[in-house]
């Protein structure tokens, strides 16, 4: 759930501490995201996150850590220029909305003095990050709408901020006992409280009261729970998998925490991770799908190419007919009568011609065209077999991207797509030596047999170098699959179906019965020269049929942290 106006209000209280803080440091991990590090005040040395993400926007201190991108986007090195030095003069929230405003001064590169505004609006789609200078004149904000588009509001740089609209609701800080005694008369509190009070959501409201309250108590109930707000008496309480409240709900089991701030830390840690992997993971699919529609299109289009063989025949035909019969030519301008010897019996045939040219340089012409198409068929038939290659091998990329669960993985399968060239290498995550790289996945037979299992090409080359040359190799055959190794040189007939079942889980046909796995010797698997990465050709293997059974398989799984 994205942060309604309640929840922001108990964390800008917390974030009073960081007022005079200076701010060192401005990253900005993803599109969404900024993460400010500030020391000094009363806060010590602590990151500022702000995050407009439309599920999980929120402003909140934080312990995370996330990993940067090789060069910054521009929003961040304009931040970086502006705020790097400044110092926080005062954090609000106006009114109940969902927005906050980070108030700081500081020096220009003139060392004159300047006071800027950093402005957070939690809006869903309609979110944003600005920063403002002194007169509201945007100076740049992370989500750019130009007239025209879906936006209430022009915002671009250099055009004069203009706040939200403003809604006609009470404030629930405002409001007395009796006037919600009156708005809670025959309504729903999820109704009425949503619609009638500034900054509650939906989930607020159903959490406020019990589903047990009495309608006559109802009104009482959520002005008590108001009214401790007002006065700053928070209990932070997750939701699990639900949200972050400013209090403990009623309709629900909760975990409380110290402050809103690690609460927050505490619901949006994975969901944080999971939409940084989501948006790079869906950037990886649409380069993928569009190589894999661009291979199909000519795949197809060369495919026609050699079937039109008897067509270009006819050219040939056609020219040396009107070739042989040059003195004994009948019909029209626009078509010759000649005698076609090439039937049998031989008949009378007629040829198109164009007008516009004379008889032997239609010929010339047929000649001309039957040649060209000769050549394109013969180039067809060449590019057939590095096409289906193409197409096989993207097929396994976007099973290796479907099996992608940590950045370590997609900065592989990212660095694999810039090598064949899918990608261009400005601004991609370069894997260095010393950086983390992905590991194989690892299952443990009941026996204790280790399977392991390359979740991409550059886990398969790693298990290919690797592993010794009398365990068992296994793939699904004739389809994109991950290379699996049962570390074993005498398996027992069950651990070697087992093997098979983990091979067929890990294969386009995962969720197909009777998927045939073949299996042989590391010894017999031989990588070409100058193949693709992944691809392997293999010799002297057997054939096992399975059915696989994900729920099952994955009870079999070893923990990563286990040394295997």
């Amino acid at each position: 759930m994205a942060t309604d106006g309640l929840s922001l209000y108990a964390t800008v209280c917390e974030l009073q501490t960081l007022v005079d803080a200076r701010i060192d440091k401005v990253q900005q991990p993803d599109k969404d995201l900024l993460l400010l590090h500030l020391h000094g005040g009363s806060c010590g040395r602590v990151k500022l996150l702000l995050n407009i993400h439309n599920e999980n926007g929120r402003i909140q201190r934080t312990e995370q850590s996330f990993e940067n991108p090789d060069v910054a986007p521009a929003f961040c090195m304009l931040l970086r220029k502006h705020l790097i030095g400044c110092r926080v003069a005062a954090i609000e929230q106006p009114g109940m909305d969902r927005v906050a405003v980070l108030h700081l001064y500081g020096k220009n590169e003139l060392m004159d003095a300047v006071r800027l505004r950093l402005v957070i609006e939690l809006m869903g789609k309609h979110g944003n990050l600005f920063l403002l200078d002194e007169t509201g004149k945007i100076l740049d904000c992370m989500r750019h709408f130009g007239p025209g588009e879906d936006a209430l509001r022009i915002c671009l740089p250099n055009c004069t901020y203009v706040d939200p609209p403003k809604q006609e609701r009470l404030h629930p800080f405002a409001v007395s006992e009796q006037q919600l005694s009156s708005l809670a008369q025959n309504r729903a509190p999820k109704l009425w409280m949503g619609d009638a009070l500034l900054g509650i959501s939906r989930l607020c409201a159903q959490q406020i009261c019990s589903d047990e309250t009495p309608p006559d108590r109802i009104a009482s109930e959520c002005y008590h729970v108001l009214n401790e707000l007002k006065e700053q008496r928070f209990v932070p309480s997750v939701l699990l998998g639900r949200g972050v409240l400013p209090f403990v709900p009623k309709n629900a089991v909760s975990i409380p925490f110290p402050t809103m701030c690690e609460a927050q830390d505490a619901f949006y840690r994975m969901r944080d991770e999971q939409a940084i992997l989501t948006k790079r993971r869906t950037s990886l699919r649409s380069v993928i799908d569009h190589a894999q529609k661009r291979a199909q299109k000519k795949l197809e289009a060369f495919v026609l190419q050699t079937t039109n063989e008897e067509s270009t025949e006819r050219d040939r035909i056609y020219g040396e007919l009107l070739i042989a019969n040059l003195g004994s030519l009948q019909g029209t301008p626009s078509a010759a009568v000649v005698m076609d010897y090439y039937a049998d019996p031989p008949a009378l045939v007629s040829v198109p011609l164009d007008p516009k040219y004379s008889v032997q340089q239609n010929a010339q012409r047929y000649f001309k065209r039957y040649r060209k198409a000769k050549a394109a068929r013969a180039y067809a038939a060449s590019q057939i077999e590095a096409l289906t290659e193409e197409s096989t091998y993207l097929e396994g990329l976007m099973l290796s991207l479907e099996q992608c669960t940590t950045g370590e993985e997609l900065d592989e399968l990212k660095s694999e797509l810039v090598g064949e060239g899918y990608l261009k290498p400005d601004g991609q995550r370069r894997i260095k030596p010393q950086q983390k790289r992905s590991r194989p996945l690892v299952y443990r037979a009941p026996d204790g047999t280790v399977i392991r299992v390359g979740k991409n090409n550059l886990q398969n080359e790693q298990l290919l170098r690797s592993e010794p040359p009398d365990v068992i190799w296994l793939h699904a055959k004739d389809r994109a699959a991950s290379h699996v190794y049962l570390e074993s040189t005498d398996p027992s007939p069950e651990t070697l179906r087992l093997a098979a079942e983990i091979a067929a889980l890990h294969s386009k046909s995962s969720g197909s019965s009777q998927v045939p796995v073949d299996y042989t010797l590391h010894r017999h698997v031989k990588k070409p020269s100058g193949a693709r990465p992944g691809y392997v050709n293999y010799f002297h293997q057997h054939t096992i049929y399975v059915t696989p059974d994900a729920k099952t398989l994955n009870g079999f799984l070893a923990d990563r942290t286990e040394d295997v």
